[in-house]
């Protein structure tokens, strides 16, 4: 007999002589007998105790790169896909792939099933499944799926079953339901639903709880945030009292740091041409924002901001920068990494950022540049930004102007 088997089989045989004494021992006699038993089943049981013959092989994960790219007709949306240990990106067979007109903002559904595309000229949202092999797209049944000219920001929720998107030509909120089987959306009851009079929105973002969604609204001069509590059940919203916040300058981009505690907040003009960055803490019982102190300074038009590991970064279209912080998990402050601002590495003379996103493991930055290519940095323990070998890479679109990365994951 086998000598592992032998053992387990002795304990087993120990173990049951005590549970007949003491009852604490019999949820241990049954999990050796469930060892033994594994122990002489064939295939994955014996892996416990000796190698795996047959068990299938491990998942295989690939990390997408996706832009929306806004000029050409149609617009197009990119796949590239992120060699794992240099951050190289190459491009998927078949990409670019047709969009609507005026792509201008790209999301992911949370299962990274389904890819959606808000177009602002031709007043619509592109919906594309997911290939989780390949990265590759399908246009969904349906597509496009009815919204408004100026469509620039759009949000998937932490359940997967609910879209989000908002408009620079009005102060419309618009909501749709996500068919979790074809990728589908259908409007909710009551969208579009205004905001603020007299005001255009500029992005939208959800906490990473769900259960609270802000829009940052611009009128002439100024700019706030608006805040809704948000049915998780349904996907409907109501206004949260306390809002609007008043934001410095005009309100560009937003990210929520990893923990949630945050709201951070890109804005242009904030320091005359220069533009700043604002934190809010975030109230997770009452969905109420507080701001934390002085804005930091970034550079002429920023585009995006993003976390990476410890550190936030913001694209600067108007300088080609990208401005790098060390951000306090504790207070929110922020405070400039060294070396920053850093050169945003597009080629040509028209060459700003336009949008940032990072991998999971934020150990690699993306900016996609007016120059139609990508740029990729890594990130090093200080915080610093360097370029990876053949760095910027060519994304196949034109103007990009969005981008994000999803991870997908085939047998």
């Amino acid at each position: 007999m086998n000598r592992v088997l032998f053992g387990i089989l002795e304990t087993l045989k120990n173990a049951i002589k005590l549970a007949n004494h003491d009852s604490d021992f019999t949820g241990a006699a049954m999990f050796v007998l469930a060892m033994a038993f594994l122990a002489t089943m064939p295939g994955c049981g014996r892996s416990l105790f000796s190698i795996c013959n047959n068990c299938p092989p491990p998942h295989k994960q690939t990390q997408v790169v996706y832009t929306a790219n806004a000029a050409g007709s149609p617009s197009t949306v990119s796949a590239l896909t992120v060699d794992p240990a240099s951050g190289a990106l190459t491009a998927i067979a078949g990409s670019p792939y047709p969009a609507g007109s005026g792509s201008m903002a790209v999301t992911a559904d949370v299962s990274e099933k389904f890819l959606y595309i808000a177009n602002a000229t031709s007043s619509n949202i592109s919906a594309f499944s997911i290939n989780q092999t390949s990265g590759g797209l399908t246009q969904v049944p349906g597509s496009p799926f009815v919204a408004e000219a100026g469509m620039n920001s759009i949000v998937s929720d932490p359940s997967g079953l609910f879209l989000y998107a908002v408009t620079g030509n009005s102060d419309n909120l618009w909501a749709y339901s996500i068919n979790s089987s074809t990728g589908a959306l259908a409007p909710l009851s009551g969208i579009p639903m205004g905001i603020a009079t007299g005001t255009t929105s500029s992005f939208l973002i959800l906490d990473p709880s769900g259960k609270f969604l802000y829009v940052a609204v611009r009128g002439s001069v100024s700019s706030g945030i608006y805040g809704f509590r948000r049915d998780t059940t349904t996907g409907a919203i109501t206004t949260l009292p306390g809002f609007p916040v008043a934001v410095n300058g005009l309100a560009n981009k937003g990210t929520f740091d990893r923990t949630g505690a945050f709201l951070l907040v890109a804005a242009t003009d904030v320091f005359g041409t220069a533009g700043g960055v604002e934190v809010f803490s975030l109230n997770g019982a009452s969905g109420a924002l507080t701001l934390t102190g002085p804005a930091a300074q970034v550079g002429r038009d920023p585009s995006g901001i993003v976390q990476a590991g410890g550190s936030v970064y913001v694209p600067n279209t108007a300088d080609d920068t990208i401005s790098g912080f060390a951000l306090n998990l504790n207070t929110g402050a922020l405070t400039a990494v060294s070396g920053s601002p850093f050169p945003s590495g597009g080629r040509g003379s028209v060459n700003g950022p336009l949008g940032i996103a990072t991998t999971q493991g934020g150990n690699f930055v993306f900016v996609c540049n007016a120059s139609n290519d990508i740029s990729v940095f890594s990130v090093g323990s200080s915080g610093a930004l360097t370029q990876v070998a053949g760095s910027p890479f060519p994304e196949g679109g034109d103007a990009p102007s969005a981008i994000t990365l999803i991870l997908t994951t085939a047998p």
